[in-house]
């Protein structure tokens, strides 16, 4: 792979930089009956390994994500389906047939197309490649009679020559709705295997967990079969792997061969803090989207985040800190332009979506890894799934430099917690909100204001990202809330803030010398110096609660006189 580079520190490859975007526009092909759009991202992959060259528009998000390559300055010019094979062919060797009566031959001649160079064809296409001079180096068609005899010969003859740092599952067919299109070309370029083998069924499970097996420490999975996400999970969790969602939705994740290769360096902000808003005998809210984990999701954000509500609502968006080598671009795109209301927490659990509670060996490798990718992200806080309230793994978390870790996927009717050696918060979802449930989630707030005595009272708000068309939701639950007395909307950064004391105390320090700078009355810094020393002794002996109540005098006595440091 001439044009690639995967060093043992990076979980996905590194492409060549692009100069040049030649640009396929299938938006208009009918995916199910036209199969010209399969030898065409085959093509795109064998190109792109080299330098990537071709870009292809599979849906108009394809088409709006081109305009952040054009700003960024690489050139594009459109081409047409039969001028780009002309112009590539030569990039083939010959040409593999899939059986379309055992769809998972598809996937099989995906995984060998890579490793012999060839373009993939649906049997009505194979006169097409024909007259193109490619020759036939592989014809599936009638060699099995199930997936998994296809997937046992694959694994036989493919497994052994490809790469293993990367697993793709991959659907081969289209019933109610589309196959997977998207990601071909990086199967292909990269040279893994992919498949769609089914963990609940016994057989399909054995191969399944033999490819794990076989797997390095800290390889991903990209996906799932169907809806077998739990299991999945948890057997890649069994054999020391994670995963990182690429492949599900038929036209996500489209052109990776290219948004790898473009070379930018940025990290996450943190949103800036309003010391105003802390320490006061209120509620405190802010909103928190789940499934950043997911990339697809990740390029789908944009949607969101183009949104005229965003900037006027607190939410913390949860995003993978593989971006970085995926599509480090789209990366840069949301943290140059994130507002003061918009906070980055990495999707579950860390760099990448695993069960510590299933593995607890394999805490410390993953973490060595995780804590890389975050720290090079600028990511200070983090979700985790498949884990308990008071898990083994929480402490070693908290260990990395976090800030906050926020834990389960559902809103669960739980407060912010601490375990009793670490400072660094707990957060589990207090309620979680779907489009529709305006009102309804509203009424549980004040519920929760009314029945809950205890001041200050931090309440996340928990939104499922696939319940909802705009943030126009949102809006209208934050409307109610700053309408009333009882609550307060803050950014998650500011949430945290008032939950971490070691944090905390850091930022009252800072408070506490700007004050010195502007010449607040005696009285004021030297009752500020007497809290910080109770809350430094407080800390010294784990007191976490009582130490956050000394700092919360300090944001109430300062915060009022200086809003925000720098």
């Amino acid at each position: 792979m001439a044009g690639i580079s995967w060093s043992e520190d990076r979980v996905f490859p590194k492409f060549s930089e692009p100069k040049r975007l030649e640009v396929v526009d299938l938006r208009k092909i009918d995916f199910r009956k036209n199969w010209r759009w399969l030898p065409l991202l085959i093509l795109q992959g064998l190109v792109n390994r080299e330098e990537p060259r071709i870009y292809v528009l599979l849906s108009d998000r394809d088409a709006d994500l081109l305009k952040l390559i054009e700003k960024h300055g690489i050139e594009v010019a459109k081409i047409d389906l039969d001028k780009v094979f002309e112009k590539y062919l030569s990039y083939a060797k010959g040409y593999i047939v899939f059986d379309p009566s055992v769809p998972d031959t598809l996937n099989v001649a995906n995984t060998l197309s890579g490793l012999i160079d060839a373009l993939v064809v649906s049997p009505e296409d194979s006169e097409w490649a024909e007259k193109k001079g490619l020759k036939l180096l592989e014809d599936f068609r009638g060699r099995f009679k199930s997936r998994l005899e296809a997937y046992k010969w694959a694994y036989r003859r493919l497994w052994p020559k490809v790469n293993k740092r990367l697993l793709a599952p991959m659907k081969p067919y289209s019933d109610s709705r589309l196959l997977q299109i998207a990601f071909r070309d990086y199967v292909t370029a990269v040279k893994i295997f992919a498949h769609y083998l089914d963990p609940r069924i016994s057989e399909e499970r054995e191969l399944f967990c033999r490819l794990l097996k076989e797997m390095p420490d800290n390889s991903a999975v990209l996906g799932w079969y169907r809806e077998t996400e739990h299991i999945t999970v948890r057997l890649a969790s069994e054999h020391r792997k994670f995963v990182v969602v690429i492949t599900g939705s038929p036209f996500l994740t489209s052109n990776l061969t290219v948004w790898s290769g473009i070379r930018v360096k940025c990290k996450y902000p943190l949103p800036p803090i309003d010391f105003s808003k802390l320490g006061k005998d209120k509620v405190y809210v802010t909103f928190y989207m789940n499934d950043g984990d997911n990339i697809q999701w990740d390029f789908m954000m944009k949607d969101f985040w183009e949104d005229p509500d965003r900037g006027k609502i607190p939410v913390a968006w949860t995003i993978s800190p593989f971006l970085k080598e995926l599509a480090p671009l789209i990366m840069k795109y949301y943290a140059e332009t994130a507002s003061s209301q918009d906070t980055f927490v990495s999707g579950p659990s860390g760099a990448g979506y695993w069960y510590p509670n299933v593995n607890p060996d394999y805490i410390d490798t993953f973490l060595k890894m995780s804590r890389k990718y975050l720290e090079e992200s600028g990511l200070k806080f983090t979700e985790i799934l498949g884990e308990f309230l008071d898990g083994e793994s929480l402490p070693k978390y908290a260990e990395t430099g976090l800030l906050a870790i926020k834990l389960g996927y559902r809103g669960m009717d739980i407060f912010p917690y601490h375990l009793k050696d670490s400072p660094v918060p707990i957060i589990p979802g207090t309620v979680e909100f779907w489009e529709g449930e305006e009102e309804k989630v509203y009424g549980w707030l004040k519920a929760i204001a009314t029945v809950y005595k205890k001041r200050p009272l931090h309440a996340l708000i928990i939104c499922v990202p696939w319940r909802y068309k705009s943030l126009k939701p949102l809006r209208i639950v934050a409307d109610k809330l700053s309408a009333d007395s009882d609550f307060v909307l803050v950014n998650f950064h500011e949430f945290v803030a008032m939950l971490n004391p070691v944090y905390g105390l850091t930022l009252c320090k800072r408070l506490l010398e700007e004050a010195k700078k502007r010449n607040l009355l005696k009285e004021t810094i030297s009752e500020a110096e007497s809290y910080i020393s109770k809350a430094e002794e407080l800390c010294l002996k784990k007191k976490w609660r009582e130490a956050l109540n000394q700092l919360n005098k300090i944001y109430r006595m300062l915060g009022s006189k200086i809003s925000s440091i720098r």
